[in-house]
């Protein structure tokens, strides 16, 4: 009842907070929101989450402009807790869902959901139409810094850079100095992951068994499993031709880590009004870079997307292969939350594993405004990626991995935001478990922004 009680203030101050008239805040700008998502079932199985019930507030403040036109500081505060209707007395028997939580309690004590609070956003910005630059804490929109999170999202102290010189042209620079991992991150490395390290999370900061290391800002060495580093230096070139042709490239240099290069393409053809079809090309490669882990890294992946529809209706098709490598470590070495894979699923990301060769089909459609459904399915088939943890050591692929998604969205207002959703997912190693890996996932995510 007292995390109840805790959690509704929390909600209700974060609320109130709204107004951007007070003295305080006069001038600038006030955002923020209230994110609660609910399990409402899933297998008994001992793997697959069956409780959990979280949420997260955040309140975001960016000042007017400061001295000249386009300089503005920013800082946004979150907090992410339990609502009090986890289960965890019952752990051996109704498992709680990790992935909804960033607080400093010991994973896998029979209690958890500890509050955690983190001031994720703090830094200054400059735009201009030739230059942007970003200094601090911030989100990171790029595609190796870029991944679905549940409440608490990834964070990372770094500076950013773009110039246009021509139409079209963008050339962008960044460096990151320290990360601060989400709340979804003990989903990317357990379930999601398989403690493979391909998911997102490769070290043991968020590992089941020891104490969190999330909302908190940490060198990117220690989430990398390696000792300290002088963090991660980015560069990229992006083309668009109009607004159907764009080329990217990002090579992302982890200092004695890793070489990390990443490169898509899409080109969007009209079929009839307001109708378009596009067709995406993607590859990723990776090597190490330094002594820490040498001969350890030799990892490739491309993929091909085939999107056609409008705001009504969509449909596509995505494809994803990964090389089959000599090197000591299996798949991508996934440590700073990247997600670009065509293929990945709300549970599933097997394409960063070893010689894999996955096929996503999925769509949209909207009944009425403001309400849609979304449906996938994915099959990823058995990766050369060995499992292990939770009853598995070196464990190799029995089955065929697969994952189908279904999600109804309704969003009445642009402020409130409603979606229930169930994945059914079959891990590859779930014929070597006595109980299977097996999940049937209900759950419900309701929010109010501002």
């Amino acid at each position: 009842m007292k995390k109840i009680v805790l959690s509704l203030a929390v909600l209700t101050a974060t609320v109130a907070l709204q107004a951007e008239d007070t003295a305080l805040l006069a001038g600038g700008e006030v955002s923020g929101q209230v994110k609660v998502m609910h399990i409402l079932s899933d297998k008994t199985n001992g793997w697959a989450p069956e409780t959990g019930s979280g949420y997260l507030g955040t309140l975001k403040y960016v000042t007017p402009n400061l001295f000249t036109e386009g300089l503005k500081a920013g800082a946004a505060f979150y907090i992410n807790g339990d609502t009090g209707l986890t289960d965890w007395d019952n752990t051996a028997t109704n498992k709680p869902a990790q992935g909804m939580f960033s607080g400093s309690d010991t994973i896998g004590t029979g209690s958890g959901g500890d509050t955690a609070t983190l001031l994720g956003q703090a830094y200054v910005e400059y735009k201009s139409s030739m230059f942007d630059a970003t200094v601090g804490r911030q989100i990171l929109n790029t595609p190796l810094t870029k991944i679905k999170w549940s409440l608490m999202p990834n964070f990372y102290e770094a500076a950013v850079g773009t110039i246009k010189p021509v139409k079209g042209l963008s050339l962008t620079a960044l460096h990151i100095s320290a990360m601060s991992y989400g709340s979804r991150s003990a989903t990317d490395f357990m379930l999601i992951g398989e403690n493979t390290g391909t998911a997102g999370v490769i070290g043991k900061t968020v590992q089941q068994g020891g104490t969190r290391e999330q909302a908190k800002f940490i060198n990117l060495g220690t989430g990398a499993g390696v000792a300290e580093t002088n963090g991660m230096t980015a560069f990229n070139v992006t083309y668009k031709m109009g607004k159907n042709l764009k080329l990217s490239v990002w090579d992302y240099i982890a200092d004695d880590i890793s070489n990390t290069i990443y490169a898509d393409v899409v080109y969007k053809i009209p079929v009839m009004k307001g109708t378009k079809l596009a067709l995406s090309a993607q590859y990723l490669t990776q090597s190490e870079e330094g002594a820490q882990l040498a001969g350890t890294m030799d990892f490739s992946m491309y993929g091909a997307k085939a999107k056609v529809g409008n705001k009504k209706w969509s449909a596509y098709l995505a494809y994803n292969s990964s090389d089959d490598s000599t090197a000591t470590r299996s798949g991508f070495h996934n440590a700073f939350g990247a997600d670009p894979a065509y293929t990945s699923s709300l549970f599933s990301r097997n394409a960063y594993r070893e010689d894999v060769s996955a096929y996503k089909i999925g769509g949209h459609y909207t009944i009425m405004k403001g309400l849609k459904i979304i449906a996938s399915h994915a099959d990823y088939g058995e990766s050369k990626t060995l499992a292990s943890g939770a009853g598995l050591a070196a464990q190799a692929a029995t089955n065929d991995a697969t994952e189908t998604d279904i999600i109804i969205a309704y969003k009445p207002t642009k402020a409130w935001m409603l979606k229930i959703f169930n994945a059914i997912r079959k891990s590859e190693y779930s014929d070597a478990t006595a109980l299977g890996r097996e999940m049937n996932h209900f759950r419900v995510v309701a929010s109010y922004t501002f």
